[in-house]
């Protein structure tokens, strides 16, 4: 299912298709162009339509007919290059899924890649890493930017590329529109990819099923996280009032240096993290570059790790090279080794 490192020659398949990647390039900076043109005018247009009638003198009519005319002009370059900026985003979409999927074809002939295939968000509600089960509690709103699924010897495992906004009692705060302004013009100025901008999470979301059921759910987060994702504090919180979650305290340093265990039972959750448990995750952790978010829940083991310049898109890649298929290559045989550990190691009796 997954190729060795040293039987791939990463050189030579960046350079079968080095054309098409430097053609992606090419239309990225079409785009990036584009930002640059459209997203000025429209603050632009939005600061006339707040302050024009302080500017313009109504009662002068040559003024009015020369102001009416570069509006009219104005709107029109506006409208054009939107369209265009439209346009040339949906082409770089376009390509950039087909090299996509032909390099993960390449890299993993086994998987199969879906570029619209949409996660549910039941499933991302029921791994409890983006807030709780609850709908009242909280809206999510997902975007699904690719899935990849594998056949196993258990049940299929899927990874996807999702952006999530978790919508809670902390965006009815004053602020809220301000950080929406932000993420909505000024932040795809000059984010590393324009979709990104918009979510609290965007990454990688996986999940694959246990041997047996667990009760309730453990959840391990990087406790430095709640500060770069602050939805994460107010979910704690609900988790804690709603469920009855609580820190679980684990003997081994090494875990607890990267993790920080909450979970309704802890005597399920020390069921689950046997020494020999926390010492696989902490090597599964060790061998990752991203923070990783994992949780328990029920039959299922889901991971999450925030990637803001996405997982299963070429968007915001700085290089296009062997060292881009080296990264596309790890991060997905990352996936494969986390359902390889809980099939071949997590057995009825270890969890």
């Amino acid at each position: 299912m997954m190729k060795e490192d040293h039987l791939i020659d990463f050189k030579i398949v960046a350079q079968q298709m080095r054309g098409q990647l430097t053609h992606i390039a090419m239309w990225r900076k079409i785009v990036r162009l584009l930002i640059y043109s459209v997203y000025p005018l429209a603050l632009l247009w939005l600061a006339f339509t707040i302050f024009g009638r302080n500017i313009v003198d109504a009662g002068n009519y040559e003024t009015s007919q020369i102001t009416a005319t570069y509006v009219v002009i104005f709107f029109v370059a506006f409208v054009v290059l939107n369209t265009l900026f439209s346009l040339c985003l949906n082409v770089l979409k376009q390509k950039e899924e087909k090299v996509m999927g032909q390099i993960i074809n390449q890299l993993f002939p086994d998987a199969n890649y879906s570029p619209t295939k949409e996660v549910k968000v039941s499933d991302i509600r029921a791994s409890r890493l983006f807030g709780t089960p609850n709908r009242s509690e909280g809206t999510l709103q997902v975007a699904s930017y690719g899935a990849l699924s594998f056949p196993t010897q258990h049940q299929a495992l899927t990874i996807a590329d999702i952006g999530v906004t978790a919508t809670n009692e902390q965006n009815t705060k004053p602020w809220r529109s301000f950080r929406l302004l932000y993420r909505a013009i000024f932040s795809p100025m000059w984010g590393a990819q324009v979709e990104s901008t918009m979510f609290s999470f965007r990454g990688m979301f996986g999940y694959c099923r246990l041997p047996r059921t667990c009760r309730g759910f453990v959840m391990l987060l990087p406790d430095h996280l709640e500060d770069k994702l602050g939805y994460f504090a107010l979910t704690i919180q609900k988790l804690r009032e709603r469920h009855k979650a609580k820190f679980v305290y684990l003997e081994d340093p090494e875990f607890e240096r990267l993790f920080t265990v909450y979970a309704d039972d802890e005597v399920e959750a020390r069921m689950i993290l046997t020494p020999a448990m926390m010492k696989k995750l902490t090597a599964l952790r060790c061998s990752f570059t991203h923070d990783l978010m994992l949780s328990f829940s029920g039959d299922t083991f889901y991971y999450a790790s925030n990637m803001p310049k996405g997982f299963l898109r070429l968007s915001g890649k700085t290089s296009v090279n062997e060292d881009l298929l080296l990264e596309i290559y790890q991060e997905i045989g990352f996936c494969l080794s986390v359902e390889e550990m809980m099939g071949k190691h997590v057995d009825k009796q270890e969890i």
